[in-house]
């Protein structure tokens, strides 16, 4: 047997293993007798209090990894949920700030407002909204994504095509919203801190019916700041407003949209060259930026949402709802390439752009969720369909001048002349659809073994081209599976297993403009997670590999412009560890840690993608000072390893040189104190990156591209907050 037939040969026969543990009424269809079950009763369970009311570092439940709220030890992969108290506490007041403090997360910031996100060796483009979401376009998200809106943030790492329609074995980052509460409340924040920074925050949540049946919130910000970087600003504005119903006793309606705008003045598009033309590095004041003094960077998103819940009696539940996203872009914007002189800094050229993007997602997701009884043993069951649709047009206008000769940066002040944007034009406009059906069970085999059955069939279609290219394709019933089992040492105690196949369609474009194929692979995680201090404190030890095939590789520049073209590459292993202690140490001391260990090989066994760090870690903390009420005090480290990038300098086009751009290992220590300085007053100090470590925040590259700038240097903000 082939090895492409006996994988087919498994495949099929792991499809139809899962699909009938997922669906239990197929024994019988198939024509064994019908088992006569008791009795089933049930009790309805409350759903999991809110980040914010509980003021824990630790969540009740998480649903994104099923439809069904799973507790910590109950899930058989990695979960992080970053709560409202710890982004109170440490001033996350952008995703940015999240994701770094997150186990196994880099954030790669490879220029001022668009940025990608990596784990376990993987860009993370599956991003949802209390568990309805689609992949980003594009991989990255564009601007800065407050976090006023979010009651917490849930990323589970590894494979998890079987909620999100792909397989990208990273994470699937999961936002959740905040939801109005029955009793009256409200709060305020204000800020200022280093740079001119100003920003505001309302939160008014209640009931707006005399029954209380109607209930609404709304959250409301401004924030405008300069930066350390020279001429670079950027102003927010953020508005969410949310309204749910209790249209009889059993039926809960939900609707709710919100909207943010990031402007940015002076934007780095690309960054800082990072070696000269002799290989040496380079090393720019941190305030250095390439950008010219009119350029602009505005993106807008807007996020609708309509959800409707039907308790339908003995335990089950059905939830349909609908999600629109819509991102807009407009830009214009200025690039520096080229290699300088290690003498005369010189050898920098110009390249303007104006460019508007423009992305329209809708997401159709029913489902229902309840328990049933086979074998004398009571299980969990989700049926659900899923159906999607996205389109993206954007169009990119070249100014005049490009390959313009510039100053040296030591010396570059912004001011080249606004050219115009007539200098030939291109774009995409394309369409993908998506549909899909999802089941999953939750078998209780023994007091103490518990699995997870799993399988998604999604169908997709992609129509429209993109600077020329068509980018039509199609799949039909692409099976996803998925498989875990946790077994109880004790009460405490778990083990777990998991298996999940990759199927990821690939928006990176190959040299033709063609769209590369769709990733295919598997992932397998096994670990131990546990609970301490009756249920606030939870650890989890991982041990994961992933195995991938025609994975999206940087391969060069299209001729005449700086936008990257991709291949595929083959036999992408990546495998690790991953250590994580988070909870509620004792009634003053809240502590989350974590720590990743990843080693990433091509076929041959190689080391790939040396810009990500082999070992990252976060420590943070928080210490409420006995004998001083209200006084808390804390702290948090970030280190990551060394890493590294091979960069091409070309002097003409036969000669290509190699250097390597090194950034050594690193910490980044913040403090904060905490003050309830009066009743329902209090004032929060955070000063950040106290040691005033300059680095480089990413070395990701495209193409040929060295560049990259300095992360943030010391800085502080002092947050002064009332509840009422």
């Amino acid at each position: 047997m082939s090895r492409m037939s006996e994988t087919g040969f498994r495949r099929k026969a792991l499809f139809t293993a899962i699909m009938a543990a997922s669906m239990p009424g197929l024994t019988v269809a198939q024509g064994q007798q019908p088992v006569a079950l008791e009795p089933l009763e049930v009790s309805a369970k409350r759903e999991a209090a809110s980040s914010e009311q509980t003021r824990s570092y630790v969540a009740e439940t998480t649903t994104t990894t099923m439809k069904m709220g799973l507790t910590h030890r109950e899930t058989p992969q990695s979960v992080t949920v970053v709560t409202r108290e710890q982004m109170d506490d440490f001033a996350q007041n952008d995703i940015n700030d999240v994701l770094e403090g997150t186990t196994g997360v880099t954030v790669e910031s490879v220029e001022t407002d668009r940025t990608y996100y990596t784990a376990r060796g993987f860009d993370i483009n599956n991003f949802q909204y209390d568990g309805v979401g689609l992949p980003a376009v594009y991989d990255n998200v564009q601007g800065e994504l407050d976090t006023a809106f979010f009651d917490r943030v849930e990323v589970v790492r590894g494979a998890n095509g079987l909620m999100t329609g792909s397989g990208n074995p990273s994470a699937t980052v999961n936002f959740i919203r905040k939801r109005p509460t029955a009793d009256t409340q409200g709060s305020i924040a204000v800020t200022g801190g280093s740079w001119d920074k100003k920003r505001i925050v309302g939160d008014v949540s209640g009931a707006v019916s005399e029954s209380g049946a109607v209930r609404g919130r709304i959250v409301a910000g401004y924030e405008d700041k300069d930066s350390y970087l020279d001429r670079y600003s950027n102003e927010k504005q953020m508005f969410y407003g949310v309204i749910e119903a209790d249209l009889t006793a059993t039926t809960l309606l939900t609707l709710g949209h919100s909207i943010q705008t990031s402007d940015t003045d002076s934007p780095m598009w690309g960054a800082l060259p990072l070696f000269y033309t002799d290989g040496t590095a380079t090393d720019y004041a941190r305030s250095t930026s390439t950008s010219s003094d009119w350029s602009y960077w505005d993106n807008t998103q807007h996020n609708s949402f309509v959800e409707l819940q039907q308790q339908l009696g003995n335990g089950w539940r059905a939830q349909g709802s609908v999600l629109r996203l819509e991102s807009e872009s407009e830009s214009e914007l200025f690039y520096q390439f080229g290699t300088p002189d290690p003498d005369t800094g010189e050898g920098l050229a110009a390249y303007p752009s104006q460019y508007d993007l423009d992305v329209e997602q809708w997401v159709v997701d029913a489902y229902a969720t309840g328990p049933f009884k086979m074998a004398k043993r009571t299980h969990e069951l989700v049926l659900g369909a899923t159906w999607s649709r996205s389109e993206t047009v954007d169009e990119s206008r070249y100014g005049q001048g490009i390959g313009d000769p510039l100053p040296p940066l030591d010396e570059w002040q912004g001011n080249y002349p606004r050219p115009t944007f007539d200098n030939g034009v291109g774009g995409s406009d394309w369409t993908d659809k998506e549909v899909a059906t999802y089941a999953a069970a939750r078998w209780s085999l023994t007091d103490r073994l518990t699995a997870i059955t799993g399988l998604r069939l999604t169908w997709l279609d992609s129509d429209g081209e993109s600077y020329g290219s068509s980018k039509s394709t199609s799949y039909d019933a692409v099976e996803t599976p998925y498989a875990g089992l946790i077994y109880d040492l004790t009460d405490d105690h778990s083990v777990y297993a998991s298996y999940t196949e990759i199927f990821t369609p690939q928006t990176e474009e190959d040299i033709n403009r063609d769209r590369l194929d769709p990733i295919d692979g598997v992932n397998y995680e096994i670990g131990l997670k546990s609970e301490f201090a009756d249920d606030r404190v939870n650890t989890t030890v991982a041990l994961f590999q992933t195995r991938q095939e025609n994975v999206a590789e940087a391969a060069g520049t299209y001729s005449g412009t700086q936008d990257p073209y991709y291949r595929g590459q083959d036999g992408l292993e990546s495998q690790g560890v991953e250590l994580e202690f988070v909870g509620d140490v004792t009634d003053r001391i809240q502590l989350f840690a974590g720590y990743t260990y990843v080693d990433i090989e091509d076929a041959d066994g190689n080391p790939e993608k040396s810009f990500l760090p082999e070992h990252l870690a976060q420590l943070r903390g928080t210490w409420q000072v006995p004998g001083v009420e209200g006084l808390k005090l804390g702290s948090a480290i970030r280190w990551q390893s060394e890493i590294t990038q091979e960069q091409i300098y070309r002097p003409d086009a036969s000669t290509a040189i190699s250097y390597e751009t090194k950034q050594e290992s690193y910490a980044v220590v913040d403090l904060m104190a905490s003050y309830d300085f009066a009743r329902d007053w209090n004032a929060t100090l955070n000063v950040n990156n106290v040691t005033d470590e300059k680095y480089i925040e990413s070395l990701k590259k495209f193409g040929d591209a060295a560049q990259g700038f300095y992360g943030d240097p010391a800085n502080a903000s002092l947050t002064v907050s009332r509840v009422f």
